[in-house]
């Protein structure tokens, strides 16, 4: 109850904090404040903090944390405690029945909507375990009011199987109102000689294991030397998507969440797309092989994300029903539950495979070789190499664009589409080398034209799919007729998206197409010529 009424009071200021160097001299530092200032001692506690997190460290770039609190030295008492990363202040708690590593699905308690909406779809995962015996003194004016407490936090590190020994640190915890006691207890500290810390608990934890929360990236920035040569400038970029290759091929086996899978494809898709768009830099027969690899990375890592997407959207199909209809759906939700489950078992066994294995230890080897390329391409100026790929890439799309009517087949969009994530590519690949605003002014038409071209190719494959998944759900075993008539209606109301995405493709492929932004490309890639209206 003593807790409660602690962490109950909104009006708690920021908290002093100090070092003290060991336990003795803690509790030697109580002592002599209870011997200079009214203080109580409280009884003292003991509980375990387990921190978590999404991967990507969505609550800390959200200047929050969530922290889950076990106290150990009495019958179990435990909180799930939502907490602001300024000031570390208590947002909200709830009871929690959560006692995992993993939390892929938040329990329903009180934090539930206020959490999901910041780490969705990611699973929030436990970034480390720490134990804090607490030492409480409680400072009560006349009219028997709290005015201040303070706090011996002494706390232990499980790192590696072990209690390692962290920090001890005094807290000054005081109420708006009363601003007086916690000035005294603040100069006794500091004419005791103690220093007053400038990071949290959770930031001297993060310190002390050399955590970075909020450093991962997806897409690394890269930064390349204009000048360089172009072969040094590819490894670079190659180098960049295997480490987020790396960081996420154990959760793309565990599979905790979908983004460990999402973030692992792109990564290979960005080496491969280098590897097939910078061509000539180093001999066909010396990456041949690594092309066929990622090739084979592609087609294995795609069934199992085809499937996340589906679950993923599910309640958006459900939502495009009537709502008397949108239960129907469920028995196809199991289908892909079951589907997804057996793609993922087979994922993960490739991803553990001696093919992977060999792949990776050449492939490391491949990076790690400084010797400059023997070709003349390998040798050439990077910024020169960019100037005319992109030019060449940017010219392709509006070609395939310029292309299509109102009779074109879809695979004439799909062609496109295809070609424009090419481009954006080669784009982030080599945006280091050009001023950022003259590549923002680039990226966002393209982006807009991506965006329907990428919504029209969804309909068109989720449109299939519906379709093999309706014959493989009435193979299997019997299903309501009514699931089978949903579906059929999920198909129409994809076939009228997708002629809504064609619609918005005229006006996205002219921005992308227009003047300003052929004169952009045109006049930033060192190409003299200017732009014509278009026919």
């Amino acid at each position: 109850m003593e807790r409660a009424q602690i962490y109950g009071r909104l009006m708690l200021l920021k908290r002093p904090h100090f070092q003290i160097p060991s336990l003795t001299e803690a509790q030697a530092l109580l002592e002599r404040i209870k011997e200079q200032f009214p203080l109580r001692a409280l009884p003292s506690q003991i509980w375990e903090y387990v921190y978590y997190d999404t991967f990507d460290s969505r609550l800390y770039k959200n200047q929050q944390l969530l922290r889950q609190e076990t106290r150990t030295d009495v019958e179990c008492e435990t909180w799930l405690c939502w907490l602001s990363l300024t000031g570390n202040r208590i947002l909200q708690r709830s009871r929690s029945p959560v006692q995992e590593s993993v939390i892929r699905q938040l329990p329903p308690i009180p934090l539930r909507p206020l959490l999901e909406p910041v780490i969705h779809p990611r699973a929030l995962l436990s970034q480390f375990k720490i134990s804090v015996q607490q030492k409480w003194l409680v400072w009560r004016n006349k009219d028997d009011k709290t005015v201040l407490r303070v706090m011996l936090e002494s706390t232990k590190l499980f790192h590696e199987n072990q209690l390692e020994d962290l920090e001890n640190r005094l807290v000054i915890v005081s109420f708006r109102g009363y601003t007086k006691p916690s000035q005294q207890i603040n100069q006794f500290c500091r004419a005791e000689g103690f220093e007053e810390l400038n990071e949290d608990l959770f930031q001297a934890v993060c310190s002390k294991l050399e955590i970075e929360p909020g450093s991962y990236q997806p897409k690394p920035k890269l930064k390349l030397s204009p000048f360089g040569r172009t072969d040094q400038a590819l490894r670079t970029i190659l180098r960049e998507s295997t480490k987020v290759m790396d960081l996420n091929h154990q959760g793309t086996i565990e599979a905790p969440d979908t983004e460990f899978l999402h973030d692992f494809r792109v990564a290979c898709r960005r080496a491969r797309s280098a590897l097939n768009q910078l061509k000539g830099v180093f001999p066909p027969e010396k990456i041949q092989g690594f092309r066929d690899d990622f090739a084979w990375l592609s087609d294995r890592t795609g069934p199992t994300r085809d499937l996340d997407v589906y679950l993923l959207d599910f309640n958006s199909y459900q939502s495009q029903l009537p709502e008397d209809q949108q239960p129907d759906l469920e028995a196809f939700r199991d289908l892909l539950l079951t589907e997804n489950d057996k793609e993922q078992k087979l994922l993960a066994k490739d991803l553990q495979s001696k093919r992977y294995q060999k792949f990776r230890s050449s492939w490391e080897i491949f990076l790690a070789d400084q010797t400059s390329s023997t070709t003349t391409g390998g040798a050439e100026e990077i910024r020169k190499v960019a100037s005319k790929r992109l030019l060449r890439s940017y010219h392709r799309c509006l070609a395939e664009g310029k292309a299509i009517n109102l009779h074109s087949p879809d695979e004439a969009l799909h062609d496109l589409r295809k070609s424009c994530k090419k481009l954006r590519y080669l784009l982030e690949f080599f945006e280091s080398l050009w001023p950022a605003k003259e590549f923002q002014g680039l990226l966002k038409p393209l982006k807009a034209l991506q965006e329907d071209l990428g919504q029209f190719n969804d309909c068109s494959v989720q449109q299939e799919s519906l379709k093999k998944f309706g014959d493989l759900l009435a193979k299997q075993k019997p299903v309501p007729a009514q699931t089978l008539v949903a579906m059929g209606m999920l198909v129409s109301s994809l076939n009228q998206r997708q002629a809504e995405a064609r619609k918005r493709f005229v006006g996205s492929f002219s921005g992308f197409a227009s003047n300003r932004t052929q004169n952009r490309f045109n006049l930033l890639f060192q190409q003299q010529t200017v732009a014509k209206e278009l026919n």
